[in-house]
């Protein structure tokens, strides 16, 4: 009977071990900063940058990629942010900013309104070119 309770310990310990070993990965990884993940068919990331800065690079990305922002869509506090704009398809882009800490900001980019590899590699796209002005 003992050895029975045994493994049974065990092997509940073994699975939520299992089960958990990927949020384990995910907090290591936003612990670590710069980890990009995606939530449906957005793009996430924690930017080792302050929320001005973060700010600055997102509009120079809009910039660069050439994508046409609407001032009605597009507004800033002193916590977030928020850019929409259009690209070249035609398609919705929103960049939201969430000022995490004095050096840490959520960034959030969506592309298009499908979950579709095609949108995730523009919302990708779009960080690399704010990654590079961070």
């Amino acid at each position: 009977m003992k050895r029975l309770q045994f493994w049974i310990i065990a092997l509940t310990a073994l699975s939520g071990l299992l089960l958990t070993q990927g949020c384990l990965l995910l907090v290591a990884g936003a612990a670590a900063g710069g980890t990009v993940s995606y939530v449906g068919d957005e793009l996430r990331v924690i930017a080792d940058t302050p929320m001005d800065r973060a700010w600055v690079a997102a509009n120079a990305a809009m910039k660069d990629m050439e994508y046409t922002v609407i001032p009605a869509e597009t507004h800033k506090d002193a916590i977030s942010g928020k850019i929409g704009a259009r690209n070249a398809r035609d398609q919705k882009v929103l960049v939201q900013l969430f000022r995490q800490t004095d050096k840490a900001t959520e960034v959030r980019v969506r592309v298009g309104a499908f979950d579709t590899s095609a949108n995730k590699a523009a919302a990708q796209a779009f960080y690399d070119k704010m990654k590079k002005r961070l």
